[in-house]
């Protein structure tokens, strides 16, 4: 069975996240989680974009723990609407897991589901995050 390109190297970099998913303490590690969760939602789409459900199941289990494990971050922060949309985030991975877990996947369902997860995440970033891909990206110092 083919695997999706780079699929091997989210799933290293996620291993190595896992060593402190159980809980993201300041911005290095917050840096890395977000990356982590980016690259294996890039997998599980190209994964779901070729009807390879079985193989997105790993990347996005891998999104949803470290994801999860970046709340406590939003919670010293003190950005409750963040916390909100983590869960908010969270939730949408588990609908899309579900999904992808029916006996017979309906793909169009789960591509509902994905556009879910995605407007989940853009939404905290268009409020919480700022810069871009040439300068990085970091927590914006004051949400809009």
């Amino acid at each position: 069975m083919r695997r999706p390109a780079g699929w091997a190297a989210a799933f290293v970099v996620g291993a190595a996240t896992l060593t402190f998913a159980q809980k993201v303490i300041g911005p290095e590690e917050f840096d890395r989680a977000m990356k982590t969760v980016g690259a294996a939602l890039e997998v599980a789409e190209e994964a779901l974009g070729s009807a390879s459900y079985v193989e997105a199941k790993t990347p996005l289990a891998l999104s949803r723990q470290v994801l999860a494990s970046t709340r406590p971050e939003w919670e010293v922060l003190g950005r409750p609407d963040a916390v909100r949309m983590n869960r908010e985030a969270v939730a949408a991975l588990d609908a899309l897991d579900k999904a992808l877990s029916a006996a017979a996947v309906d793909a169009a369902v789960a591509t509902a589901a994905l556009g879910d997860v995605n407007r989940a995440c853009d939404a905290c970033h268009a409020i919480h995050r700022e810069g871009d891909a040439q300068t990085g990206y970091r927590i914006r110092s004051a949400p809009r």
